[in-house]
């Protein structure tokens, strides 16, 4: 789960440029996935408590420049350490680009891995709404307008040395939506999980639909 709390903190910049969003996820999942520890294995397999108990979750922005291209920050790795049954990385809401003046950039995906196949937490729902009210709901880029979202990567594989990349859940918040894409060969199957609603103690419910 991607937790933040708010601050002047910033990230520098770290892989890119990309033409398009697509192609930038299409990189970084892998990328990502491919850290020490960025993932488990299936639930059930041999060593899986194990290797949960030591994984890591890492995160990063991407983001639009003047330039009409994307890019993605450097990757921040696990920052708090001590959440029980959950894992957390610390992506603060900036990125520091010198290239570009700070209120240029647009901010298109928070993204970080799920160690397994799991949907987003209220954790990382509630991040992303945060950010909304930082960086607004959408952004207008040469794709057209892109809503803000933030992105879980997952693999289910047991090969931890070479992981693939088999899908992401992304949560909208200018939709509601939470939705689970699914890598079928070459192209993406798409899958509405719900919509999330607020609730009055401050958490999040799932619809299914």
């Amino acid at each position: 789960s991607v937790f933040c709390s708010v601050s002047s903190s910033s990230m520098m910049p770290g892989i890119g440029p990309f033409e398009s969003y697509s192609e930038a996820l299409l990189a970084a999942c892998p990328m990502i996935l491919s850290k020490p520890n960025a993932t488990t294995g299936r639930p059930g397999s041999q060593d899986f408590q194990l290797r949960w108990r030591v994984s890591s979750e890492y995160c990063a922005w991407l983001y639009y420049t003047p330039d009409h291209k994307y890019e993605m920050s450097m990757l921040a790795d696990q920052a708090k350490p001590n959440l029980g049954d959950r894992k957390a990385c610390n992506l603060p809401p900036f990125v520091d680009d010198p290239r570009y003046p700070p209120a240029s950039l647009k901010y298109i995906f928070a993204l970080h891995n799920h160690p397994f196949e799991d949907r987003l937490s209220d954790d990382d729902i509630g991040f992303i709404a945060k950010m909304s009210l930082i960086h607004g709901f959408e952004s207008d880029t040469s794709d057209g307008k892109v809503r803000l979202a933030v992105i879980a990567f997952f693999s289910n594989t047991n090969d931890l040395e070479n992981p693939s990349c088999d899908g992401f859940f992304e949560f909208i918040p200018a939709t509601a939506e939470m939705l689970k894409w699914i890598r079928e060969r070459d192209d993406w199957r798409m899958e509405r999980v719900g919509f999330v609603r607020h609730l009055a103690d401050g958490g999040f419910f799932l619809e299914k639909g």
